[in-house]
C-alpha cells in the first residue's frame, strides 16, 4: 500500500503534528510522546493518502475506458456509413 506522493503525506502529518509543538517546547508532551504522536499521525496519512490515491485510480480508469469505448463506437460508425452520405444497402 504505497503511495505516489509521500512528500504531500509528510507535509500533512507535520500539519497535523504542528499544533503539539508549544507543548513540547514548554515540557508538557515529551520528545518521545512527541515523535511517537507524529508516527501515528504519518500512519495515518499514509493510509488515507493510499484510501484516496486508490479510488481516484479507480475513476479515472473508468473515465479513460468510457472515452476509449466512445472513440471506438465513433471510428465504427464512420466505416459502417457510405462516402456519399446514402445508407448502404447489402447486394447493391
Amino acid at each position: 500500500m504505497g503511495v505516489r506522493r509521500p512528500d504531500l503525506v509528510v507535509a500533512a502529518a507535520l500539519a497535523l503534528s504542528l499544533p503539539m509543538l508549544p507543548s513540547i517546547m514548554s515540557g508538557g508532551i515529551s520528545l518521545a510522546s512527541g515523535f511517537l504522536r507524529f508516527a501515528i499521525a504519518l500512519a495515518l496519512c499514509w493510509a488515507a493518502g493510499a484510501v484516496i490515491e486508490r479510488v481516484y485510480d479507480t475513476y479515472s480508469r473508468q473515465a479513460r475506458q468510457a472515452q476509449i469505448r466512445k472513440a471506438i463506437e465513433e471510428a465504427r460508425a464512420r466505416l459502417e456509413q457510405p462516402e456519399d452520405g446514402r445508407s448502404p444497402r447489402l447486394g447493391q
